[in-house]
């Protein structure tokens, strides 16, 4: 059973370090059995070491909601839970109590169909762009920030197939790949309801994996254990710029 002290103390071995903006793609049940002694789930306890990696920095865990509100058109920012896993609704309840009880250091963006949860000192600072995006994963918002605030993203048990940030890359260099907009109904914690615009990323994410030994011959990657998981920690500047080179060299733009 992994403890606090051994998540953080593999979280560091990765090259993490606490001033870093982090975000981390999450498989739960690939890490193994962890100690929750103290917190309310597994998924809670990992959150957590992920949180005092980065205790000077900024830490977000996706929450996205697309496969939601595509059934229902409703974004509900503290019941419309993630469809992508169990540490994402983890991290939803967190930033639900954590707005009960004035927190502000632990905010889900106002982000209809990729929302997240931030944590941190600037937490709601950095989700706030999200309440203006009319796109998946514009270069304002929370995924963006990545580029240019030289953020790093980990993937916990994961593949580069869950690289939402590519998704803002493909959405800067040829936003006409698109899907049309359809409205959504978004709630906010106080009840108010405003219409806002959703659209569907471009390209099948399955094609991110093909980028692997462009980004390792690039330095963008590093690889190692987080308890049983296999884990990969990618730079996102160099990231940005080997997607960019291979999309000009493939597309010709």
């Amino acid at each position: 059973m992994y403890t606090q002290s051994k998540l953080l103390e593999n979280i560091k071995e990765l090259g993490i370090e606490e001033t870093d903006l982090l975000t981390a793609h999450t498989s739960l049940k690939s890490v193994g059995k962890i100690d929750a002694t103290g917190y309310t789930s597994a998924a809670e306890a990992l959150i957590s070491a992920l949180r005092e990696s980065v205790k000077k920095g900024l830490l977000f865990i996706p929450a996205h909601t697309f496969s939601n509100i595509r059934e229902t058109p409703v974004f509900d920012i503290r019941n419309t839970m993630p469809c992508i896993g169990g540490v994402p609704c983890a991290a939803v309840e967190m930033a639900n109590r954590a707005y009960d009880r004035g927190d502000q250091t632990c905010v889900r963006s106002m982000h209809v169909s990729h929302s997240v949860v931030a944590f941190g000192e600037k937490a709601k600072e950095y989700v706030a762009d999200d309440r203006r995006a009319v796109s998946p994963v514009p270069m304002f918002g929370c995924y963006g920030k990545l580029l240019e605030q030289g953020g790093k993203i980990l993937f916990i048990g994961t593949k580069l197939s869950n690289n939402t940030f590519i998704h803002a890359i493909d959405e800067y260099v040829q936003p006409e790949g698109m899907s049309a907009p359809y409205e959504i109904t978004a709630i906010d914690y106080d009840g108010s309801r405003s219409t806002r615009i959703a659209r569907n990323c471009q390209g099948p994410s399955a094609k991110y994996v093909g980028y692997q030994p462009y980004l390792e011959k690039a330095g963008a990657l590093s690889y190692g254990k987080i308890g049983d998981a296999d884990c990969i920690l990618c730079d996102a500047k160099k990231c940005y710029d080997v997607v960019v080179a291979e999309r000009r060299n493939v597309m010709g733009y």
